[in-house]
């Protein structure tokens, strides 16, 4: 006798069947499926592993305190015990395993870049400070200079790390070696100072930044997965790449002339300026709120040349004995002094996971 001809049987039929509808509406439609699902057929899909939260640190600048930030981060976000990996990809002055209390590493990124190693997992080491450490090589001649196929490994590798959080540590410049990380990530924070001419240095970061997104657009690692058009590709490097900086196009006008060239590509255009969403934080700030002026002009020009929004994620005081010349090994600072900038630094890790969750990166809890 069939197996839903028996009176019990059928009663066990229709009650997996109820069961299957609550989970997916359209298996209690399709009688192949129950059929398959009765006879024991169907293939449990293994649990996908989820992501971790990548939260990279860049500035076209150096000595702004990129390391120590990157440091305190990550020790804030593994205290509230989040599994976090901090990575050292400053590949050419990489420093940030003095401030978690390793004066030298056995084994660093480079060991991966340079096929020693198949997995980060094997130069991850372990902090007395709560996160794990994958350290780089300032030492090591061409550190910097990574062919991009090793970068997209670099980077999936990095994805598929067993952590909540990888918070990265970028170089103080604008080589594609660090744009290029800084794009792949889910946060993109740029810092400056209250000086000057680090506003212009974050600009600069926050732009190129842009451009090499922009004429990646075609690349592997784009959202665009369709055939290349050959006129957009010329439009965006023409604004992108002329060989005199007074050349170059704002956004605005590459946008007018898409339209008038290469209509199809306005909406590509518009969805990765739209996804491009960098966050600005301001070290070394007296008082809390005085970082509002330099974020507000550098968000200014940014909307007006290249059509980005830009959010500020607050600021960081200037600490006695964080300046470059006295700053201690350590990632968070121990004095009485140093809960201003405690208090504060609690407040922008609340505000990157308020981002990433808002991002649809559910790391907020």
């Amino acid at each position: 006798m069939p197996f839903a001809n028996h009176p019990e049987e059928r009663g066990i039929l229709n009650v997996r069947r109820t069961r299957a509808n609550m989970f997916s509406p359209g298996l209690a439609r399709n009688p192949e499926l129950h059929d398959t699902l009765n006879t024991g057929m169907v293939r449990r899909a293994k649990p996908v592993q989820k992501q971790p939260l990548v939260i990279a640190i860049g500035g076209a600048t150096g000595n702004i305190g990129k390391s120590l930030f990157t440091a305190s981060l990550a020790v804030h976000l593994a205290e509230e015990g989040r599994r976090t990996v901090a990575v050292d990809l400053d590949l050419g002055g990489a420093n940030l395993h003095q401030y978690l209390g390793h004066p030298r590493l056995r084994r660093t990124v480079n060991d991966f870049l340079r096929k020693k190693t198949d997995t980060l997992d094997g130069v991850m080491e372990e902090t007395i400070f709560g996160p794990r450490l994958i350290g780089g090589a300032s030492s090591c001649l061409g550190a910097g200079n990574i062919g991009f196929a090793r970068k997209l490994k670099l980077m999936r590798t990095i994805r598929s790390l067993d952590a909540d959080v990888v918070v990265a540590d970028l170089g103080g410049d604008t080589a594609f070696n660090v744009l290029d990380v800084f794009l792949a990530a889910d946060i993109r924070l740029v810092m400056t100072t209250s000086t000057p001419e680090t506003h212009l240095g974050a600009y600069t970061f926050i732009k190129r930044a842009l451009y090499r997104k922009l004429n990646r657009i075609f690349g592997p690692e784009s959202f665009y997965k369709g055939p290349a058009d050959p006129i957009l590709r010329r439009l965006i490097q023409n604004a992108t790449i002329a060989a005199g900086s007074s050349d170059l196009q704002t956004i605005p006008a590459l946008r007018e002339d898409i339209r008038q060239k290469a209509r199809t590509g306005l909406n590509m255009l518009d969805k990765t300026l739209e996804a491009y969403r960098p966050f600005i934080l301001v070290n070394r700030v007296e008082n809390a709120g005085r970082e509002q002026p330099p974020f507000r002009r550098i968000q200014k020009v940014c909307k007006k040349a290249l059509s980005v929004h830009v959010s500020c994620l607050g600021s960081l005081p200037d600490t006695p004995g964080m300046a470059a010349g006295n700053r201690p090994i350590l990632p968070v600072l121990t004095t009485a002094e140093s809960r201003e900038f405690n208090c504060r630094l609690k407040q922008i890790a609340n505000r990157i996971l308020d981002a990433a969750y808002q991002q649809g990166q559910s790391h907020k809890d």
